[in-house]
């Protein structure tokens, strides 16, 4: 007697079989671009939450230890490297007091590439939108506090102002932004269509 399983079930044919893998192949194939784009965009998220810890990390150390704390960014062997000092004079955290062994390190130095290989601290091709602040980009530099290259956090809460530009493989384009006075650190993206940077934190 046949069983009602082997009456209701019917073999999948080879032709059935090809079509169902052509079919995930193909879905795979659609679904790549969108997942390795998805994984650019989170690296550089990633890398931008990255620079504004280091930069709150900074500004807390200033605050509790009640000495002037800066972040410098150096590029060495094409990695952008960053360590964070604290001024022992009493003058700020300056590239000459670094130099000479009086502002001490506290944190580093630590390369930012080696962790978040598809992000660089740099503008996309093309990019001609303003600085957060509102004032055109007019430097090729991608990390700028003024003249120098040195973040610094006073103990009264206050900064030297600047950003820290970095982009993906694909063409974004994101920011981490400390503001004058108040010393705020903010992470933004630039919304080509609109022209214009979108907070994200």
């Amino acid at each position: 007697m046949e069983s009602p399983l082997r009456r209701g079930s019917r073999g999948t044919s080879l032709s059935e079989l090809l079509a169902g893998v052509a079919l995930m192949a193909l879905s795979a194939l659609i679904a790549t671009p969108a997942i390795s784009s998805l994984a650019r965009q989170m690296t550089l998220q990633a890398a931008a939450r990255e620079v504004a810890q280091v930069f709150m990390m900074a500004r807390s150390h200033a605050a509790q230890q009640r000495r002037d704390t800066g972040v410098r960014w150096v590029a060495v062997a094409g990695d952008i490297e960053f360590t964070v000092y604290e001024d022992r004079n009493g003058n700020g955290v300056l590239t000459a007091d670094i130099r000479s062994g009086i502002d001490r390190p506290i944190l580093g130095p630590l390369a930012m590439k080696k962790r978040h290989t598809r992000v660089s601290f740099s503008y996309v091709p093309g990019f001609h939108g303003p600085d957060p602040s509102g004032v055109p980009v007019v430097t090729t530099q991608p990390i700028r506090f003024g003249r120098s290259s040195i973040c610094t956090f006073s103990p009264i809460g206050d900064a030297s102002p600047g950003t820290v530009y970095l982009s993906d493989e694909t063409g974004r384009q994101s920011c981490v932004r400390v503001s004058p006075g108040s010393g705020r650190i903010q992470i933004l993206d630039w919304d080509g269509g609109a022209r214009k940077w979108q907070r994200r934190l």
